[in-house]
């Protein structure tokens, strides 16, 4: 009963890794599905989890939000029709990763998966590298998008994740190769060699 985590920067193939690896081993992948069970559990649309998730937040919106309490009146109202924060977000996430984790054999792709389970056994954290031009090309390549349009989503992309992690973390990196089991640089190995790499880790 084992559980994988994969971090990756956008572009690295994160979520292609974890397709085959959930083929190849007969596990539930889980990605996008995560924002359809927090929405569910909070009450809200899956548009508002989204955007909790492109905005994320900033270190100073974190440290203000201790020392202010803002909107507290409004939340309170907006409970009774679903309210979702970056807190209420991370626990809800949290909680559904834990579950996942006990069902066990589940591949999860992101959502800050490698910190709710920290710590845990039989978890498996996996981390996908690669430099920006690989990024670029594998956006090309396997999404339809021009260079333009590629470079733009890299770098744009790169924003949101560590903006999003810091939910989770206040750890200054959150490619930090000590928080992971395996770090896989993609320049280096193929798709093919990365899935045969993790497998066997597992053995």
């Amino acid at each position: 009963m084992t559980t994988i985590t994969i971090s990756r920067q956008f572009g690295a193939g994160g979520a292609t890794l974890g397709a085959r690896l959930s083929k190849r081993l007969g596990y539930r992948y889980v990605n996008d599905q995560l924002i359809k069970e927090v929405a569910k559990n909070v009450g809200v649309s899956s548009t508002r989890v989204r955007t909790i998730e492109k905005k994320g937040t900033t270190k100073l919106m974190k440290l203000l939000d201790k020392i202010v309490s803002s909107d507290s009146i409004d939340r309170q109202v907006s409970k009774k029709h679903g309210y979702i924060d970056e807190k209420r977000y991370v626990d809800e996430v949290t909680d559904i990763i834990q579950k996942l984790h006990e069902e066990g054999n589940v591949v999860i792709i992101g959502r800050g998966s490698n910190y709710a389970l920290e710590g845990y056994g039989n978890v498996i954290h996996i981390l996908l590298v690669a430099d920006t031009e690989y990024r670029v090309r594998f956006l090309m390549d396997n999404y339809e998008m021009n260079r333009n349009q590629a470079e733009k989503a890299v770098k744009r992309a790169d924003v949101i994740r560590t903006r999003f992690l810091n939910c989770f973390s206040d750890r200054e990196s959150h490619d930090d190769p000590l928080l992971y089991d395996l770090v896989l640089n993609m320049n280096r190995v193929s798709m093919e060699q990365a899935e045969e790499i993790v497998l066997k880790r597992m053995s």
